[in-house]
């Protein structure tokens, strides 16, 4: 089909170029249909259109020629020796790429001509994964089955089997210890409650009744500086120190470690006052 529509190209004069322009394909393919260079055209499908084209630019009936060239590829019968066998999916001799269709996988016959089915892959797959499951679940229940029965936190002891005469003994001596014995254990006590209780903080509040400027330094840190209006109302709590200095110190009220409230000094006065735990709120007088 080539060969011919390449000939009656010829007649008329025309170049492979102007019948490319006039089908919109490459030139290539062009001198590839009137080859028959098959391996450089594209599908089948295709190339039947490029001859329909083709034909009807030389002035045929491009449907009809076109219907000449056959794009469907025609199956092969395997070959019978290679065909039992299961890795084979179809046998067919070396032809052009186009001019054959793989057949479907072949199925191995036994001796006496019935098929066999041979196992796939993934079916042997599952049967793996299933058969480690059910061994899983099989180590299990084993597991549970064989494993030792907690041990009771409850024992057996003397205590349980001593007589009542005995319980009644011990009962007797922890109700009635000797009184030196009682008197050294409270002491002791006092003294470990003592030592273990934590220092108390220091609190140092104020109400003021006029304006006054005020520092607090609260162990070593200035907690406040500035102006307080009067009825503000200000505590401050510390560790190991605390400094006040306020200016007109007679309108500032304050109060330490919750001691009754008392004026920090004469009004318009300034006052300097250091807090510690050592610090007894009995002592404050008013200078």
């Amino acid at each position: 089909m080539g060969a011919y529509l390449r000939d009656l190209r010829k007649e008329q004069g025309t170049t492979i170029d102007e019948v490319a322009n006039q089908i919109f394909i490459r030139p290539a393919l062009v001198a590839a249909i009137e080859a028959g260079d098959w391996e450089s055209l594209p599908e089948p499908v295709f190339v039947q259109g490029f001859i329909r084209r083709y034909a009807d630019y030389l002035g045929l009936d491009g449907r009809e020629v076109s219907q000449q060239f056959e794009p469907t590829p025609v199956a092969v019968l395997p070959d019978p020796v290679l065909a039992t066998s299961s890795t084979v999916e179809g046998v067919v001799k070396q032809q052009d790429k186009y001019g054959l269709k793989v057949l479907s996988k072949v199925e191995p016959t036994s001796s006496n001509g019935t098929r066999t089915t041979s196992s796939s892959p993934t079916f042997n797959r599952n049967w793996l994964f299933g058969l480690v499951g059910l061994a899983a679940v099989i180590g299990l229940i084993a597991w549970f089955a064989t494993r030792p029965a907690p041990q009771s936190t409850t024992t057996t002891s003397e205590t349980e089997t001593e007589t009542p005469e005995a319980a009644s003994e011990d009962a007797d001596a922890i109700a009635a210890p000797d009184d030196g014995g009682d008197t050294a254990t409270e002491t002791a006590t006092d003294e470990a409650s003592e030592a273990a209780a934590p220092p108390e903080d220091l609190t140092f509040a104020v109400n003021l009744e006029q304006d006054a400027w005020m520092r607090v330094t609260v162990d070593g840190e200035v907690a406040y500086e500035g102006i307080l209006s009067a009825g503000s109302q200000e505590t401050w709590t510390g560790e190991n120190e605390i400094r006040i200095t306020a200016g007109n110190s007679g309108g500032v009220l304050f109060s330490f470690n919750g001691s009754e409230e008392q004026p920090l000094g004469q009004p318009g006065a300034v006052r300097n006052l250091t807090l510690t735990p050592d610090t007894d709120a009995s002592t404050f007088s008013s200078p």
